[in-house]
C-alpha cells in the first residue's frame, strides 16, 4: 500500500531531525564518540528508526557532510564572474558569503573535521574538495576580470581565491558571534584586500 502524503511528510521530517541532531553531535563530539543510539535519543526516535533512513553510521556521517553542501553551494556560487563592475560584484559577493558563513556554526566544525582527517573520510572529503575547486575557480575568474579592467592589482588569482576561502572558514571557526551581529559586515573590506582592491 502506498504511503499517504501525510506519512511521507512525517518520514521526511523525521529524517531531517535525525540528520540535524547527527550533525550537531558529530560536530561537537566527533565521529568516534557519536553513536547511532545517542543520535536516536537526541532525535526522539527509536534506535531502529535511524536505520530506516541511513544504512549505518558512515552513511549518516556522509549525509551530514554532503547534504547541507548541496543546499549552500548554489547560494555561494551566486555571483557573476563576468560582471561589468567586478569590484562591486566582489563586494556584494563577499558580503553575501560572510553572511552565509556566519550561520554555519556546527556544520563548519564538521567540515573542518573532514578536512583534518581527509584520508579517513575520503568520500566526504572528495565531495567537499570538488566544490572547493569549483568555488575557487569561479572566484578566480571574477578576480581576473577585475584585473583585466584595471580595478584590481595584478596577482595570482588562484592564490587570492584560496586565501579568501580560508578567510571565510577562519572567521566562522574563530568567532562565536551570532549571525545577527553587525560585526560580520565589518570584515568585508578586509576580504577585499585579499583580492588586491585598489584604494583611492
Amino acid at each position: 500500500m502506498a504511503l499517504s502524503d501525510s506519512q511521507v511528510q512525517k518520514m521526511k521530517q523525521k529524517r531531517e531531525t535525525i540528520l540535524e541532531q547527527a550533525t550537531l553531535m558529530f560536530a561537537e563530539h566527533g565521529y568516534n564518540d557519536t553513536t547511532i543510539a545517542k543520535v536516536a535519543k537526541a532525535s526522539g526516535v527509536s534506535f531502529g528508526s535511524v536505520f530506516t533512513y541511513f544504512e549505518n553510521k558512515d552513511q549518516l556521517f556522509f549525509a551530514a557532510v554532503v547534504e547541507p553542501l548541496q543546499v549552500y553551494a548554489p547560494k555561494l556560487l551566486d555571483f557573476d564572474p563576468n560582471a561589468k563592475q567586478p569590484t562591486q560584484e566582489l563586494w556584494n559577493m563577499v558580503a553575501k558569503h560572510i553572511k552565509i558563513f556566519s550561520s554555519f556554526g556546527p556544520y563548519l566544525r564538521l567540515v573542518v573535521q573532514v578536512i583534518g582527517y581527509h584520508n579517513r573520510f575520503a568520500e566526504a572529503f572528495a565531495e567537499l574538495d570538488a566544490f572547493h575547486n569549483t568555488f575557487r575557480a569561479k572566484i578566480g575568474e571574477l578576480v581576473k576580470n577585475g584585473q583585466e579592467r584595471g580595478e584590481l592589482q595584478i596577482q595570482d588569482a588562484k592564490y587570492a581565491a584560496t586565501a579568501y576561502t580560508s578567510f571565510l572558514i577562519g572567521l566562522r571557526v574563530n568567532l562565536i558571534d551570532s549571525p545577527d551581529s553587525q560585526m560580520w559586515e565589518q570584515f568585508v573590506p578586509f576580504a577585499m584586500q585579499l583580492f588586491g582592491a585598489k584604494t583611492d
